[in-house]
């Protein structure tokens, strides 16, 4: 796992929206995609449910920004 990847998940768990958190990183919202997918697999479980354009936190995202805002201000 890597302190990116967290930033981005972050991002898009405020955005709840890939594209627009792209934008805002400065990056393409193929690399956030990439990005969050290696993160679901290295977790074993999705982050993000897409129902349709929406994205929202399953229950394991809701538990892991809880861990990723705590490691985030360690990492600060």
């Amino acid at each position: 796992m890597k302190i990116r990847q967290i930033e981005y998940f972050l991002e898009v768990e405020n955005t709840l929206n890939i594209t627009k958190a792209a934008q805002n990183m400065y990056v393409s919202q193929t690399a956030i995609s990439k990005q969050l997918q290696l993160l679901e697999e290295e977790l074993g479980f999705a982050l993000f449910s897409r129902e349709s354009v929406r994205l929202h936190l399953t229950e394991g995202g809701d538990f892991f920004k809880k861990e990723a805002l705590r490691l985030m201000h360690q990492y600060h």
